[in-house]
């Protein structure tokens, strides 16, 4: 989760993961690097649910005043976070969701799709 403001340097470095981006003038879009991540509306429970999860632990580690305002105003807050996603990362997520549908159990369909990603397939 990231409170403050970020930049392309925060989108180019990342590989391998989400991050959850508060988004307060919602101009992200702009200051991303767009040809190694994507930035998406949270529009699925499980994200929500993560986000606040990851909030949480976050002010109970810090005591971040931010952190507090956020979670006591939510479900202000929440329209203004983006959800980041590399490319990398996301057509690995798809990968494995194919493999999984042809029967491939989760963990095994993971490790596969690690490889072929590894491998430029």
């Amino acid at each position: 989760v990231v409170l403050g403001r970020t930049g392309k340097n925060f989108a180019a470095g990342m590989s391998g993961g989400i991050a959850y981006v508060l988004d307060e003038d919602s101009d992200l879009y702009m200051r991303i690097n767009k040809e190694m991540v994507s930035s998406h509306e949270l529009d699925n429970k499980y994200d929500v649910l993560e986000l606040k999860e990851m909030i949480k632990e976050h002010v109970a580690l810090t005591n971040s005043e931010k952190g507090k305002m956020i979670l006591d105003h939510f479900k202000d807050y929440l329209p203004k976070f983006k959800k980041v996603l590399p490319h990398d990362y996301d057509k690995m997520l798809r990968l494995i969701a194919k493999m999984e549908e042809k029967g491939e159990d989760s963990e095994q369909a993971q490790i596969e799709a690690f490889y072929a990603m590894k491998n430029g397939k």
